[in-house]
C-alpha cells in the first residue's frame, strides 16, 4: 500500500505541522545535553579531581558523536522523501541501511577512541590526568554503538512524524542515568565511584535507550508495510543517495564542532578568566540553539515530504514558515538578553571579576543569534530538497576559512580577547545564514530533482 502524506496547504496549517513535529525534538535535544550536564554536576559535587577525569574522558566523544549524527541525516531525509512520494514500501530498506551505517559508525568510533585517545592523553596532559581519564574513556567508547543505533532510530521516527515517542524514550534514558549517577558516583557499589561510575551510568542508559527504540520501531503498526522485517533487493542508486546526504551533513557538523573547538583553544591562550567567559557564552548559545535545531528537524521532515511529493508550493511554504519561526524565537532571545544580560551573568557565576565581562560578551553575542539560528534551519531545508553539496561548501568557507582565522586575528593578534572571538562568530554566522537562506530562495526557481 502506497499512500502519500497530506501536505500543508496554508501557512497556518504549515506552522501547526511544524510546531507539532518540532517541540518534542527540542525537548529531546535538551535531553541529550541534560545527560552530560547531570554527569558534570553530580561528579563535580563528588570530587573536582574526578570531574577533571570525566571531562577529559568525555572530550574525544563529542567530535565522534556530532559528526556521526550528521552522517545519519540521510536516513531521515530519504524516509521523508519516500513518505511524501507515497513509496512507503521503500522505507524499510532505508531503515535497514541506516541501522547498518549507525552500527558501523558506533563500532568504528569505539575502536578509534580506544586505540588513539589514551596515547593522546599520555602525550598531551599530566600523567595523573591521563591515568584517571583512560578507564572512563574506554567505558564511554563501549557506549558508542548503542548510542549511534539509538540516534538512527530517533531520526527515523522523527521522519515518520513520531517525535513525541523519541522524546519520551530520551527523557526515560535521562531518568535512568540520573538514578545510576546517584548510586554509582558516590561509591555505593565498591570499587566503582567518580568518573568511572558516571561512565557506567551513561553506558547502561544508552544501552537501555537503544533497546527501547528498537522495540518501538519493531512494533510500529506500519512495520510490515514499510518492509522493516524483510530483506530488500539491492538498490545501489538509493543507497548512494542516502550516504551522499549523510556525508555532506557529517562534513558540515564536523567543521562546525571543530571550528568552535579551535576557538576554545584560542580562548585558552588568553587566560583563565577569558576561558570562563567564552565557556559561558558557548553554554548559553548551545542551550538557545536547541530550539532552531528542533525547528530544523521539523523543517527537514516536512520539506522532504513535499519534495518527495514533487510539490514546489509546499516546499516554498514550509521553508518560509520554518525560517520565520526560527527568526521569531531568536529575536525574542535577543531581546531577553538585552534586557537581562546582567541577571544571566549572575546566574552563571558569583565571581565579580567575571560578571562584567560575561555580561558584555552576552550582549555582543546577540548579533549572531539570529543568523546562526537561520543557518541551521536553511542547511537542513536544503538537504531535504537534495541540495547537499552547497550547504557543506558554505559551512567550510564560513567556519573553516573565515571564522577560525578571524578568531585568531581579532582575539590574539589585535588583542580584543573574547569580544574578538565573538566578532569572528558574528561574521561567520552572517555569511553562512545569508548564503544558505538565499540559496533556498534561489532554488525555488529551479526544477525539482528526481527522487531516487
Amino acid at each position: 500500500m502506497s499512500v502519500s502524506v497530506p501536505l500543508a496547504s496554508t501557512y497556518g496549517s504549515a506552522f501547526r505541522a511544524l510546531f507539532t513535529l518540532a517541540w518534542p525534538v527540542v525537548i529531546a535535544r535538551f535531553g541529550i545535553m541534560l545527560m552530560g550536564l547531570m554527569d558534570t554536576v553530580i561528579v563535580g559535587h563528588y570530587s573536582s579531581v574526578e570531574l577533571g577525569f570525566h571531562s577529559m574522558a568525555w572530550a574525544p566523544t563529542s567530535v565522534f558523536l556530532v559528526t556521526s549524527i550528521g552522517l545519519l541525516v540521510g536516513l531521515q531525509v530519504k524516509t521523508s522523501h519516500y513518505l511524501g512520494a507515497g513509496e512507503t514500501h521503500r522505507i524499510g530498506a532505508v531503515f535497514r541501511r541506516g541501522m547498518g551505517y549507525a552500527l558501523g559508525l558506533g563500532v568504528g568510533s569505539m575502536v578509534l577512541m580506544m586505540l588513539f585517545a589514551p596515547p593522546l592523553f599520555r602525550a598531551s596532559v599530566t600523567e595523573t590526568l591521563a591515568a584517571g581519564a583512560t578507564v572512563p574513556l574506554m567505558i564511554f567508547a563501549l557506549s558508542m554503538p548503542f548510542y549511534m543505533v539509538s540516534i538512527g532510530c530517533s531520526e527515523f521516527l522523527e521522519a515518520l512524524g513520531r517525535t513525541r515517542q523519541s522524546m519520551f524514550i530520551m527523557m526515560g534514558a535521562n531518568v535512568v542515568n540520573v538514578a545510576l549517577l546517584f548510586l554509582l558516583v558516590p561509591g555505593h557499589i565498591e570499587p566503582i565511584h567518580g568518573a568511572v561510575g558516571a561512565a557506567i551510568a551513561t553506558l547502561i542508559a544508552r544501552a537501555m535507550m537503544m533497546v527501547a527504540m528498537l522495540i518501538y520501531v519493531a512494533r510500529l503498526p506500519q512495520a510490515r508495510e514499510y518492509g522493516i522485517f524483510k530483506k530488500h533487493p539491492a538498490d545501489k542508486p538509493a543507497a548512494v543517495d542516502q550516504r551522499r546526504i549523510g556525508y555532506a551533513a557529517g562534513a558540515s557538523y564536523f567543521i562546525e564542532v571543530g571550528a568552535f573547538a579551535a576557538m576554545t583553544f584560542f580562548a585558552g591562550r588568553l587566560g583563565e578568566v577569558e576561558v570562563a567567559q567564552w565557556a559561558i557564552v558557548l553554554n548559553f548559545a548551545g542551550l538557545v540553539f536547541m530550539v532552531p535545531m528542533g525547528v530544523a528537524v521539523g523543517c527537514s521532515v516536512l520539506v522532504g515530504r513535499a519534495f518527495g511529493a514533487r510539490d514546489p508550493q509546499a516546499i516554498r511554504m514550509m521553508g518560509r514558515v520554518s525560517f520565520m519561526t526560527a527568526a521569531a524565537f531568536m529575536i525574542m532571545v535577543t531581546l531577553g538578553v538585552v534586557i537581562g544580560a546582567g541577571a544571566l551573568a549572575r546566574f552563571y557565576t558569583d565571581d565579580v571579576a567575571l560578571i562584567a565581562g560575561v555580561q558584555a560578551a552576552l550582549l555582543l553575542s546577540c548579533l549572531f543569534f539570529l543568523p546562526d539560528g537561520l543557518q541551521v534551519v536553511a542547511a537542513q531545508a536544503l538537504r531535504a530538497r537534495k541540495d547537499v553539496v552547497m550547504p557543506t561548501v558554505i559551512h567550510y568557507i564560513s567556519y573553516g576559512l573565515i571564522m577560525m582565522p578571524l578568531g585568531w586575528l581579532f582575539a590574539i593578534t589585535f588583542k580584543h580577547g573574547v569580544p574578538g572571538l565573538i566578532y569572528a562568530v558574528i561574521v561567520a554566522s552572517l555569511m553562512s545564514g545569508t548564503f544558505l537562506v538565499g540559496r533556498f530562495f534561489w532554488l525555488d526557481k529551479r526544477p525539482i530533482k528526481a527522487v531516487i
